[in-house]
């Protein structure tokens, strides 16, 4: 469940949004409703919520005050404004915060219901890439052979530096390793050697060459995509970076030994 905090300094308005809408089904759970934006600020390290929806005007502390707050203490939630037409001004400065949407009142449930729900795709679509990139590591670490073990501790100046831009080129390859247009050439732009360079003392430090590195860890995150069934294979071919499901198909089971279909079927 993810954790909404609503602010609105109107009762009624305030009750109705708590009680019109069917929370559960969204996945989320209303952690606190408070009237004012001071009173929410004092709450927030305390309630830690992953959506605000705040109205604009209220006393104390407005909304746009409030959301320039929360943008420097937690600049990952997600925040949702209520503006009247009156306070439209307010709602554009509230924009410029990086809020994810608005909603005009009066109230419509199904409205809020809508951004509320879009909230939780962008949650979990980033909590998605933060496993992707924590699996990314793991396979890195399990699958490769140790950096620091394949450079003699005697050795010197050269192999230090050829480890040190080796994991350079690592570190990129896993924050980009699911965009379809990485090319060596962007690796090799991003640690400063030339293609052919990069390629020699890669294999030299690693035992493996880059561009099995990085279909290594596309199959990696499909198959931990594929543990959902609610994800379609093409969309995994598409979120690892492939335009070719043939291909993908092909590198799938040279590393698995089963084609995507028959190793989802295996969690069935």
């Amino acid at each position: 469940m993810y954790k909404l905090l609503v602010v609105e300094d109107v009762k009624t308005v305030r009750e109705a949004i708590v009680k019109s809408i069917d929370w559960g089904a969204l996945g989320v759970e209303v952690i606190g409703a408070l009237s004012n934006g001071e009173e929410a600020l004092k709450q927030l390290e305390l309630l830690q919520p992953h959506i605000l929806l705040t109205d604009i005007g209220m006393p104390k502390m407005n909304g746009v005050e409030l959301i320039a707050q929360v943008r420097q203490r937690s600049p990952e939630m997600k925040c949702i404004i209520l503006s009247g037409l009156s306070e439209f001004e307010h709602a554009r400065q509230a924009i410029t915060l990086n809020v994810l949407d608005y909603v005009l009142k009066p109230v419509d449930p199904a409205e809020i219901s809508r951004v509320i729900g879009l909230a939780v795709s962008e949650l979990k679509r980033e909590e998605g890439e933060r496993i992707g990139r924590v699996m990314a590591e793991q396979a890195v670490k399990e699958h490769l052979p140790s950096l620091t073990g394949q450079i003699p501790v005697n050795e010197t100046g050269g192999n230090i530096k050829k480890k040190r831009l080796v994991d350079q080129a690592l570190e990129y390859v896993l924050a980009h390793y699911s965009r379809r247009d990485l090319t060596l050439a962007d690796i090799s732009s991003h640690v400063g050697l030339s293609e052919k360079y990069l390629n020699q003392i890669f294999k030299e430090v690693t035992g493996t060459t880059l561009n099995h590195t990085i279909i290594r860890l596309r199959m990696e995150k499909a198959a931990n995509l594929m543990k959902d069934p609610a994800i379609k294979i093409y969309e995994i071919c598409d979120q690892i970076g492939y335009t070719d499901q043939d291909y993908f198909r092909e590198s799938f089971k040279k590393q698995y030994g089963l084609t995507p279909t028959e190793y989802r079927n295996t969690f069935l």
